[in-house]
């Protein structure tokens, strides 16, 4: 077994489809299938089951998929470090990140991190709340920043910091008059919220909260980023309930303060302790 044979089989996995996963990997479908029976006589146990129609996993298929996608990873990452010529093994960090999560004090640990290990590539990688646990054992990414109710069982997380919930409207908004705002004052108006289908914990969580203050939130709009929604805010299409870090200012939205105080708990979650984990953790 090799990197290649690995590499054929995830291609095979993703594809269903031998002429298919073939092409992906440069060779031809008689090398692919023969690719696979060597791989299933190494193992000891079949990976697929192939029919004249179709070509589907078998729960030992789904069980060595994630193992050789970690594999192949972490040998590509070897090389790359490899490549750079980083002296302490770490060539990369990759962080996904659920909407809200853009505050400072994930750039200031960045920057420590980056301090550290200069030769380190970091990328910030946008993740929906559902693919929090998959993203991160499989390798996708190395750690997630993610609010603490929305943290699959099952992963080390460590608390990052605070966020208070705070109300944006468009400059000039007649919410400004207020000292603070309540859930109450914003029932009536278009609301702009995550997109459900990405970040259904938020989206239900403020859901929940909008009929303890006895309405239905109107939407306005869905939105992916923060960045998407204090655009949305400025240009009048509704009103931003959203965590909002102290002194955050942006042309042509006002932050308001909401009470009952509401605060965000916003966590580092990882699965695997790799070396740029560990050296992140190392920061706090």
């Amino acid at each position: 077994m090799n990197l290649k044979t690995l590499a054929a089989f995830i291609a095979l996995a993703e594809e269903l489809h031998f002429g298919r996963a073939a092409q992906r990997c440069g060779i031809s479908q008689p090398a692919m299938s023969r690719l696979l029976s060597e791989l299933e006589a190494d193992i000891g146990v079949k990976l697929l089951h192939r029919t004249s129609r179709e070509v589907s996993l078998t729960n030992a298929g789904r069980g060595f998929l994630d193992s050789a996608r970690k594999a192949v990873a972490y040998a590509d990452m070897a090389v790359r470090a490899a490549q750079a010529g980083a002296v302490d093994g770490i060539d990369s960090l990759t962080v996904g990140m659920v909407i809200g999560t853009e505050q400072p004090t994930v750039g200031k640990l960045m920057a420590r991190f980056k301090q550290a290990h200069p030769e380190t590539r970091i990328a910030l990688r946008r993740i929906d709340e559902r693919d929090i646990g998959t993203a991160l054992t499989s390798g996708e990414i190395d750690v997630a920043i993610a609010w603490d109710v929305a943290i699959p069982a099952g992963l080390h997380h460590r608390f990052l910091g605070k966020v208070p919930l705070a109300v944006m409207v468009q400059a000039g908004h007649e919410l400004e008059q207020k000292e603070f705002v309540t859930w109450g004052d914003l029932a009536g108006y278009p609301i702009i919220l995550p997109d459900r289908d990405r970040q259904p914990i938020i989206y239900d969580h403020y859901k929940r909260y909008t009929a303890e203050a006895g309405f239905e939130p109107i939407i306005a709009i869905d939105v992916s980023t923060m960045a998407d929604a204090l655009a949305m805010v400025a240009g009048g299409v509704g009103v931003g309930n959203a965590p909002v870090v102290p002194g955050l200012r942006y042309p042509g939205v006002s932050i308001l303060r909401q009470e009952p105080l509401f605060e965000f708990n916003y966590e580092l979650v990882w699965a695997n302790t790799e070396a740029a984990v560990e050296s992140l953790l190392g920061l706090f």
